[in-house]
């Protein structure tokens, strides 16, 4: 019975002694605690203020490194000139208030703190439209390493002016700017540097309208009314390449199109009456066109878009085939009897009629002469001129056949000219600003 009451006891002892050799496989002794962490935060934050920069040495400036980084880019407005995007800054300092062994703190080489309990640059969104705030939000968390080194990354949706030059739309590139600047701290007491001399691209999603090109970044000193010193600003900017794939279906092909209608107009003969109506048409249907690209654009003076001027001077081009429409109409309507009109003087009217009527009186004096033959010369004189008659209503219909038939003549050649004339300077005109686009 004792052996039995041994046996179990011992089965007891060990079922019991497997947790416990699992629960030993947990943490080891030099473990960092919860303890650990709320009492360094309790003495290294033991009268710390934010406002007194994290220096010894109060003379001395903070070092800040910079990194930009860029998630994406929302859109960008032409008529407004403004750019929305999202992303980052990635900044880093020593705050030498902030520094503790780890070896006290079982290990412990960093904690994770809001913001708001520690000094930071007051960096600004210098460029952007709208109000300028502080960066980040109270819940954001900063990393402070046992060194002291601080990592703070205030994430940010933000609007910027964007200076639109608009001269070869839609085959623009754009070259837009961030500027960050502190608000009120000059640079004798905060000394910024940038870690990379670009725009960190490495987590960018593209756009669908553009491609991004090279990236910069440069510092220029501003001279501040409140102090004797400067301030430091920081610029990042990136070079926007949009893409035409679009542009050149919706707008580039029709505006390219359009003016080749106009000449069409002179093929259409004159007497089918369609002839000025086709001609207006295409004007008005290519001012309607260009007035919806209009709408899309911005109204700037600085700069003109090649693509405005490209379609003035093919709209001036299709007004004047209507202009040369109505001159052809005209001639072509011109009467059979219709002549040009040269003035004559009086005195040659006066000249020729003292000839016939002198010619006129020496034959009347022949033949009156000549008694005899007076019966013959008035029967020659009729025969004549019932001849004479009949050769003049000859002649005068021909002549109407000849001039009615000259004038559509000439009509049909003006035709045939202004086509060619007009297709030649359209697609000129085309081959010309495609030059100055590339």
């Amino acid at each position: 019975m004792s052996d039995l009451i041994l046996s179990a006891n011992r089965h007891l002892v060990i079922c019991c002694y497997q947790p416990y050799r699992k629960h030993e496989s947990s943490p080891d002794i030099g473990a960092v605690t919860p303890e650990d962490v709320k009492q360094l935060k309790k003495e290294i934050f033991n009268g710390y203020d934010v406002y007194i920069r994290p220096v010894h040495n109060q003379t001395e400036s903070v070092k800040v490194d910079m990194r930009f980084v860029l998630y994406n880019i929302a859109y960008l407005d032409l008529k407004i000139q403004e750019l929305k995007w999202n992303g980052f800054l990635s900044l880093r300092w020593y705050d030498r208030l902030l520094s503790w062994n780890a070896s006290l703190y079982g290990g412990l080489d960093f904690i994770t703190v809001p913001q708001t309990k520690i000094w930071r640059p007051d960096y600004v969104v210098n460029n952007a439209v709208s109000q300028k705030k502080n960066l980040g939000t109270p819940d954001t968390l900063v990393i402070i390493e046992s060194s002291g080194l601080v990592t703070w990354e205030p994430g940010m949706i933000s609007e910027t002016s964007c200076k639109i030059d608009i001269r070869k739309y839609p085959f623009d590139t754009q070259t837009c700017s961030f500027v960050f600047s502190p608000w009120m701290t000059t640079s004798r007491f905060l000394n910024t540097t940038s870690r990379l001399n670009r725009i960190d691209m490495s987590r960018f999603v593209p756009h669908g309208e553009f491609t991004t090109g090279e990236s910069s970044v440069h510092f220029d000193q501003i001279d501040e009314v409140f102090a004797d010193d400067a301030s430091v600003t920081i610029t990042y900017t990136l070079v926007l390449n949009r893409r035409p794939s679009f542009y050149w279906m919706v707008m580039i092909f029709p505006m390219a199109s359009f003016p080749l209608l106009s000449p069409v107009s002179f093929l259409v003969p004159v007497e089918s009456g369609e002839k000025i109506t086709l001609s207006i048409t295409v004007v008005l249907s290519y001012l309607v066109f260009i007035g919806s690209i209009n709408d899309a654009m911005p109204k700037l003076s600085d700069t003109v878009s090649l693509i405005v001027v490209y379609a003035s001077v093919q709209t001036l081009i299709s007004m004047l085939t209507v202009v040369a429409n109505g001159i052809i109409i005209c001639i072509h309507k011109l009467p059979p009897d219709f002549q040009v009109t040269v003035p004559v003087f009086k005195t040659s009217r006066r000249l020729n009629s003292s000839r016939k009527t002198k010619y006129d009186l020496q034959s009347e004096e022949s033949c009156k002469s000549n008694s005899p033959k007076l019966e013959l010369c008035s029967i020659t004189g009729r025969t004549r001129a019932v001849q004479l008659a009949e050769e003049r209503m000859k002649e005068n219909s021909e002549n109407n056949c000849l001039n009615n038939d000259k004038y559509i003549l000439l009509a049909r050649r003006l035709d045939k000219i202004c086509f060619v004339f007009f297709a030649f300077l359209a697609i000129l005109v085309s081959v010309i600003f495609g030059f100055l686009f590339m």
